[in-house]
């Protein structure tokens, strides 16, 4: 009987010790969310409304800012921890978008570029330009341990008009820019992991902090998780056309740009 007791009393301790391994474990998705950079890209659907400048919604594509983090054309920063339930206020660090189409304003073809670097001269401007000063784009995520999330962001970005075909980092190809009016990208119920989706850019300058967001934003700017499998353009030497670059420079241009991206998760 008292070997049973014994027994018994060594299980019972085993069983609370199990418990609470189990309890912090489920509890570490959360407390391990730092602050940390959200990497991510335009998906379909995005547009501006330009009204005001004649043109009305005009349809955007993501740039890819540098080939180090791949496909990513917008970085928000998240400045502080995320806990189940709290609000963790966000910055935006960067966005790069451009026209789909190239469009008629003041009576010459022009393409438009939308941008905002708040990256304190991370991104050069020479890479990502913004010739405006611009209100803050800030906002909050809120995280919880079941895997979801609620965002609330607005974004004052930059427009800036090029002659069609021209580089936007050089500032005689433009015919104007201005600030572009606030937009605010809401989510609810978006969901988000403590590990990386496939082909996810590792950057050590813009490190994740344990959080990978799946937003599914209400607003006018969708995006999805950037990868390394998207070769990035130069900004400041816009990839050429079909007609001007063989398929083997395209392929050479492409595989760099991945080696780049996968380096820096190394």
């Amino acid at each position: 009987m008292k070997h049973l007791l014994v027994s018994m009393s060594s299980k019972s301790r085993l069983l609370l010790v199990v418990s609470f391994a189990l309890l912090v474990a489920c509890s570490l998705p959360v407390s391990a969310q730092t602050p940390g950079y959200d990497l991510l890209q335009t998906g379909s659907g995005a547009s501006i409304d330009l009204s005001k400048a004649g043109l009305g919604n005009v349809s955007l594509q993501g740039v890819p800012i540098q080939s180090s983090t791949g496909s990513t054309d917008t970085i928000m920063h998240r400045t502080k921890d995320i806990t189940g339930g709290g609000s963790t206020p966000v910055e935006v660090t960067a966005v790069f978008m451009k026209s789909a189409n190239s469009v008629t304003y003041q009576g010459q073809q022009v393409d438009v570029y939308v941008t905002l670097n708040n990256s304190g001269g991370t991104i050069p401007t020479s890479v990502l330009p913004q010739p405006d000063a611009l209100s803050a784009s800030s906002g909050t995520v809120t995280g919880r341990t079941d895997g979801t999330f609620d965002s609330n962001i607005t974004v004052n970005a930059d427009v800036i008009f090029v002659k069609a075909g021209t580089s936007v980092t050089n500032s005689s190809n433009y015919v104007a820019h201005q600030a572009a009016s606030s937009i605010t990208l809401t989510s609810s119920g978006s969901s988000w992991s403590s590990t990386p989706p496939a082909g996810y850019p590792s950057s050590s300058t813009f490190p994740s902090g344990g959080f990978y967001q799946r937003p599914v934003h209400n607003g006018p700017h969708p995006v999805i998780p950037s990868t390394c499998n998207t070769a990035p353009a130069s900004p400041s030497q816009p990839v050429a056309s079909a007609n001007t670059k063989g398929p083997g420079q395209q392929q050479i241009a492409a595989a760099i740009a991945v080696k780049a991206c996968i380096s820096s998760a190394q």
